[in-house]
């Protein structure tokens, strides 16, 4: 018999384009300054929330703590692709196991 393992968590993991506000904190010229534009920034990570305001994403999980987020405004976002989906057990974060 095939003993079934705890699942801990599952999350699906994305790439995601992204708008953001652009500064700089030098003097420029006043016709260069007119050719800026907002950024598009690149995230990629686990889908932890979202909601029609916003998305949360983040990199790292250990047991029930996450690091590495960034929550972006889901008006922002101009691309989203799912990658993959990843199922944790609970032995995976048991460190005796490894």
């Amino acid at each position: 018999m095939v003993k079934k393992l705890a699942v801990k968590y599952k999350f699906d993991r994305f790439q995601v384009w992204w708008e953001d506000a652009t500064s700089h904190n030098e003097w420029m010229d006043l016709e260069d300054t007119k050719k800026s534009t907002p950024s598009i920034c690149f995230t990629e990570g686990f889908l932890l929330i979202k909601n029609s305001s916003w998305h949360t994403f983040f990199m790292s999980i250990t047991g029930d703590e996450i690091g590495d987020t960034v929550i972006i405004p889901t008006k922002n976002i101009k691309k989203i692709k799912k990658i993959d989906s990843m199922t944790l057990y609970k032995q995976d974060f048991e460190y005796d196991n490894y």
